[in-house]
């Protein structure tokens, strides 16, 4: 009988432990997207873009911006947000007017954008990385050629 009480209060203490320390973790859900989107959530500036060469010349004058925004919604902290550039781009060109973009699996490292293209992303102070590789940028536009390959874009924030 002792050892069937001692089995039964063990099985309470494992309860409530596993109860406490399993709860309900809703209140942290998109956290992390969150606390990015804040961070992303700003004009940015070209500083410099690569394809290959050193284009950035292409983005100057007047410079292109790319303006990342959108409201955070804790029941989809993934997204889509949106997106929109002002400014000069070559006519074969790697961003759409505007568009939408969603946190990859990785939210502290990849954003997806509505085309399908994955950017990795990297912020260091007021500094924002993009890499990505187009495959079918311009699609739209039913054109093909220097758009299509790998970019980096080195932006500050405004």
């Amino acid at each position: 009988m002792k050892l069937l009480n001692n089995v039964y209060i063990l099985t309470l203490l494992a309860a409530a432990i596993l109860g406490a320390c399993g709860g309900d973790d809703s209140g942290d859900a998109g956290a992390v997207e969150k606390g990015k989107l804040e961070l992303l959530t700003h004009t940015w500036t070209v500083e410099r873009v690569t394809q290959d060469d050193n284009r950035t010349a292409e983005f100057q004058n007047p410079d292109f911006t790319l303006t990342l925004g959108g409201a955070f919604r804790a029941d989809n902290p993934a997204g889509p947000y949106t997106y929109t550039v002002a400014g000069t781009q070559p006519g074969l060109r790697p961003w759409a007017a505007s568009g939408t973009w969603s946190f990859g699996p990785d939210a502290t490292k990849t954003l997806v954008r509505d085309d399908g293209v994955n950017v990795a992303y990297s912020l260091d102070g007021s500094t924002l990385t993009l890499t990505f590789t187009c495959a079918t940028c311009d699609k739209d536009n039913a054109k093909t050629g220097s758009a299509e390959g790998p970019w980096v874009f080195v932006l500050k924030a405004d």
